[in-house]
């Protein structure tokens, strides 16, 4: 147990940190992005300030906004805030006084972003603004304790490759930030982990990010989420561990010239990952592209690419057949000889989020309501020619994710319901020269489900006030390996219910139970169950 007393220590020392460091939160604008990590609960998957932006956007608060492309920053969340406020302000016609329901959510968007709101001067300043300093560090801006105790082994979904051992697991963990005027960010999210066989210490996630004009270049390791789904996306998810990349992006939308304000505002994104050492091709590659825009603000559309390539085995691409590998995708079907360098695995992508707002006048039995969808392909079609070699879906290896999110449930206020379907292919995330598949460090990178698998999931949470909220999930899914093996798929049949509990102002618990009956864990033929997970995890915040 010395090393569970490590995790807890660990966290004392970061307590001990945040308390010294005050109000360490950087004056200028902070870019360290929102994680996609359940920190202090209101949300399973991700920081619930995503959520709330959700809930804001689509009611018709904010402008063209894109919320697809995950993770954003907080400047640039606050610029979403404050567009609302500004259009709340300027209601002379009294419009949004009808949407008093959305006041809670107002007030804990303006709490949490006050130091970017007050910089953009949306809000006024609680005291007298000082100076801003050139360096803002943050020791520990929030700290985390977590217990979980399963049943069996389980894997945990969209949770940054996280997986209970069977029996009692311990977890610690807190982000420090550090900011240099509104250049420099830095980001690290360290983490003991301690289970009845074994303890680790790992850097969960960590990066350094150069802004310039509206730039980004990030360094490090970290989540993508590209998408609108919340229980997987088909592309990119959290459920896997963050790769360590380099990434080049918009760091806010921008109009594009000319065509800018039909398009709406955009954003665009170019990565370059590596693979872990152990596996089938070591440190092969990942390079993603993604394109987000909004030309209403009722409809938000996003297009993404991710390739598989390369590896340190040989024949190993030269810098230049990069080219070739990004626009000649059936390069990569050669088996043998030289040629074999050029091998690549193609992911594509369609998305789309619909918001509409006030559709209980419709007979809609809820105040507004999103309707979303993502349709993928794994590999094209034919080899007739350029486009139908390159960009042509192939049938047996597309797959789609289709989205029902009903806020206001019923007109009641924080009463939410949402209903999600993902299916793949039997040629998804799998591929016959990189064995493994779409998959690091065991956990599939798109959506858990993986080969030819299918997911049913709907959710129902009902916040009281601000610092109480319940859930309640049930779940169906079919779930199938990526490394092309003769094995039988994983069927999974079960629910949970968590509470989300904020007190003493900085204080949050987060508490879930699950369970469900498995078929075929871990792939295996026969080996049948319930299975059961309880989680706990309090989150101390020093902002």
């Amino acid at each position: 147990m010395r090393l569970a007393r490590s995790v807890v220590a660990v966290v004392l020392v970061a307590l001990a940190q945040g308390a010294l460091a005050g109000a360490g939160v950087a004056a200028a604008a902070d870019r360290a992005n929102v994680p996609l990590k359940n920190w202090g609960g209101f949300s399973v998957y991700r920081d619930a300030l995503y959520d709330d932006l959700e809930r804001l956007v689509t009611a018709g608060f904010a402008d063209r906004t894109l919320l697809s492309t995950k993770p954003l920053s907080p400047i640039e969340a606050a610029r979403t805030v404050a567009r609302a406020i500004e259009r709340i302000r300027g209601d002379a016609a009294g419009a949004y006084n009808l949407r008093r329901d959305l006041e809670p959510v107002l007030d804990r968007l303006i709490t949490a972003l006050r130091p970017e709101l007050e910089q953009l001067g949306a809000v006024k300043p609680a005291a007298p603004p000082a100076p801003a300093p050139l360096v803002a560090f943050t020791p520990a801006d929030r700290a985390q304790v977590g217990f979980g105790w399963a049943s069996r082994t389980y894997s945990l979904i969209n949770d940054q490759g996280h997986t209970l051992q069977h029996g009692a697991n311990a977890l610690g963990t807190f982000e420090s930030r550090m900011q240099i005027g509104d250049l420099l960010t830095f980001y690290v999210q360290p983490e003991l982990q301690r289970n009845e066989d074994f303890g680790q210490a790992r850097l969960a996630t960590g990066y350094a990010k150069l802004t310039l004009w509206n730039v980004e270049l990030l360094v490090g390791r970290d989540s993508l989420w590209w998408g609108p789904g919340l229980r997987g996306s088909l592309i990119l998810s959290n459920n896997a561990a963050p790769l360590d990349q380099v990434r080049l992006q918009a760091a806010e939308p921008f109009l594009v010239p000319w065509i800018g304000p039909w398009v709406g505002p955009t954003k665009l994104l170019f990565f370059l990952g590596q693979h872990e050492e152990r596996r089938d091709h070591p440190d092969a590659k990942l390079m993603g592209m993604r394109a987000t825009a909004s030309p209403f603000r009722w409809l938000e559309l996003g297009l993404s690419r991710v390739i598989q390539f390369g590896g340190s085995d040989p024949p190993r691409p030269d810098a230049g057949d990069t080219l070739k590998i990004l626009f000649d995708p059936p390069a990569g079907d050669v088996h043998t000889g030289p040629e074999r360098r050029f091998r690549n695995n193609n992911l594509l992508a369609l998305d789309a989020d619909l918001r509409l707002r006030d559709v209980d006048r419709y007979y809609v039995p809820s105040r507004d309501l999103r309707l979303y969808g993502e349709f993928y392909w794994d590999d094209t079609c034919c080899d007739d020619n350029w486009f139908t070699a390159n960009i042509l879906p192939k049938r047996q290896a597309s797959g789609g994710l289709l989205g029902v999110h009903l806020l206001g449930l019923f007109g009641r206020e924080g009463l939410d319901a949402r209903f999600e379907w993902a299916k793949t292919s039997s040629l998804s995330y799998r591929h016959d020269q990189f064995y493994s598949g779409y998959w690091t460090r065991g956990h599939v990178i798109g959506h858990f489900i993986g080969n030819d698998g299918s997911d049913y999931y709907a959710r129902l949470t009902q916040r009281f006030g601000d610092n109480l909220m319940l859930g309640f999930e049930i779940d169906r899914a079919v779930i199938g390996t990526t490394t092309g093996q003769f094995v039988p798929q994983q069927r999974r049949i079960g629910g949970g219910a968590d509470v989300s509990w904020r007190f003493w102002e900085r204080y949050a618990l987060f508490a879930q139970y699950l369970v469900g009956h498995v078929e075929n864990r871990g792939f295996r033929t026969g080996d049948d169950g319930f299975d059961q997970v309880l989680r706990v995890e309090l989150t101390r915040s020093f902002r």
